[in-house]
């Protein structure tokens, strides 16, 4: 292979994995002391591929702030309307404040998973989550109400609509943008808890681990 060919390759591979790897989203601290909860709860239009990660609360030992303890619950629509995760399945348990950094949750937003207990997105649906625990140990499994009476409740839209949802609506015409379906709102940056920095870069470290195989492979070729 010439260079030039093993080059064009290199760039097309690089074009296809960066399409698949999507966007890493801003992390999301699951405390009701952040303030993208106080509007009643947090909105989130991911594309197909995306990712974002959900940090639980986090403590220095000896800390002098109140700690807080939740557990995040996905639910269906009428669980997140009505503050109720009896019927919800639990994804992060937030029991351990003081461990030398938080637990999390990392969503990527893939439409398959090769795992039976993966989560999956479909294009154009809305995904439901909540925390019903009060925030104190003791009250750590409740499973209705709690803090997501005060707004602690996200709701994910999966941008977009696949091609058969957009033909078989009747409100909609070949001219309507599917990136117009789900605008993406303004992130809030805020943040209450402190995380290591290699938390929120592992899957950018990951992405440029797969472009340098890549490249290597590509050379390779010469």
């Amino acid at each position: 292979m010439r260079a030039a060919e093993a080059w064009v390759l290199y760039g097309t591979l690089l074009l296809r994995l960066a399409s698949a790897i999507g966007v890493i989203l801003p992390d999301v601290y699951w405390n009701m002391s952040n303030n993208i909860f106080s509007g009643g709860g947090y909105h989130l239009s991911p594309n197909v591929n995306d990712m974002v990660t959900v940090f639980c609360p986090h403590y220095e030992v000896g800390s002098t702030d109140l700690v807080e303890y939740n557990v995040l619950y996905e639910v269906d629509e009428d669980g997140y309307n009505r503050c109720d995760a009896e019927r919800g399945r639990p994804l992060l348990r937030c029991d351990r404040p003081y461990r030398s950094y938080p637990l999390s949750l990392t969503i990527y937003f893939q439409e398959f998973s090769p795992s039976p207990y993966g989560l999956e997105f479909d294009r154009g649906r809305d995904y439901y989550y909540i925390s019903t625990s009060t925030g104190e140990y003791g009250g750590l499994n409740a499973t209705v109400g709690g803090n997501c009476v005060n707004g602690m409740k996200m709701k994910l839209s999966i941008c977009c609509k696949s091609n058969a949802d957009w033909s078989e609506s009747s409100d909609t015409n070949n001219e309507i943008s599917k990136e117009t379906a789900f605008p993406r709102p303004d992130y809030d940056f805020s943040r209450t808890s402190s995380a290591p920095s290699w938390l929120t870069g592992r899957a950018a470290s990951l992405t440029a681990s797969i472009f340098t195989v890549a490249l290597a492979w590509a050379l390779t070729r010469l």
